[in-house]
């Protein structure tokens, strides 16, 4: 028993040596797949317009209580929509949902073009076609029943996402939460704008060596990350470059852009910022507060994903907005 132990242990080890980037795809799925479980979500599938969605989420149900009358029921939870921002995927949101699934219905989605959902290179990647599949995805799986809206938070192009969602669809939003959202034009330029502006977008990679110079742009306070996984994560990025550049071109379009559009959102928001976020400038903040008069939030310690760096932080200050 001991020998096939060592020997499992000597495959493992080899594994990392020799193929790195894979063996880093391994820990990184097998890390998602063990924290989703421990936090109670489950994944699934769902064809909408013909897109296969794929999302993780947990019980819509609160747990059963005695009413008045002393008879067991069951109440359904407020639903909440996490959406993710260009290049990442639901896991993003993964460990500030562990807290925020006490108190709602949560879902993680992986939006068209990214994650296991998967990429079309036929496909409109802009913000108002984004907005229109999600409200299909919404309607198709009758989220709005019973509790009449949904509550959707997003990180920076899932923040556009849902402001353009909360301009669209008021009768289906409850509220919006956006972290760090992409959607304005900055007052000032980001550390990745500035590169872009000089024709080197830090997420269009030609090699791996490159990943650890946007890695740092995205984070002020990163969790810890094998290095095996940021190989996996830098070779994906480089295979994945000619969808990335599709999809950005659609998503960046100056015409949708939320400039003139903010004051008319009409239900409540919640805008969380890191203030050392270098992909998009702190500066458009105050433009998101001055427009749409949300509640603001700023941490000057974090960096573009509070709910990566900060999820327990995050999640109190979503659950003390709903409720």
């Amino acid at each position: 028993m001991l020998y096939f132990l060592l020997l499992i242990i000597a495959m493992i080890v080899y594994g990392a040596m020799r193929y790195p980037e894979q063996f880093g795809g391994y820990v990184l799925r097998l890390t998602h797949t063990f924290e989703s479980t421990l936090y109670g979500f489950t994944p699934h599938y769902k064809k909408v317009d013909g897109i296969k969605y794929f999302y993780l989420q947990n019980s819509a149900q609160r747990k059963m209580h005695k009413t008045e009358t002393n008879v067991a029921s069951k109440t359904s939870k407020p639903t909440l929509l996490l959406l993710h921002g260009f290049s990442a995927e639901h896991t993003v949101w993964l460990r500030c949902a562990k807290t925020l699934a006490k108190h709602y219905h949560v879902i993680l989605l992986d939006l068209p073009g990214h994650g296991v959902t998967g990429y079309d290179a036929s496909a409109d990647y802009s913000i108002p076609a984004q907005t229109k599949r999600l409200a299909g995805f919404v309607n198709a799986l009758g989220l709005t029943k019973g509790m009449g809206k949904v509550h959707i938070a997003g990180n920076s192009m899932g923040g556009f996402i849902a402001a353009q969602f909360a301009l669209d669809y008021p009768e289906l939003t409850a509220s919006i939460i956006c972290v760090d959202p992409a959607g304005i034009i900055p007052p000032q330029p980001s550390t990745l704008q500035q590169l872009a502006l000089k024709g080197r977008n830090p997420f269009f990679m030609d090699s791996p060596e490159q990943f650890d110079a946007f890695f740092a742009l995205t984070m002020a306070k990163p969790p810890y990350f094998p290095n095996s996984v940021k190989q996996f994560k830098a070779h994906e990025y480089v295979k994945n470059k000619a969808q990335l550049e599709h999809i950005y071109h659609d998503f960046f379009n100056l015409e949708h852009m939320l400039d003139d559009k903010l004051a008319s959102i009409t239900c409540p928001i919640l805008m969380l910022w890191g203030g050392l976020d270098d992909i998009i400038h702190i500066s458009c903040a105050k433009v998101w507060q001055d427009k749409t008069k949300a509640v603001s939030i700023i941490w000057e310690d974090l960096g573009h994903m509070p709910m990566l760096e900060a999820p327990r932080q995050t999640a109190d200050e979503i659950i003390r907005f709903i409720g």
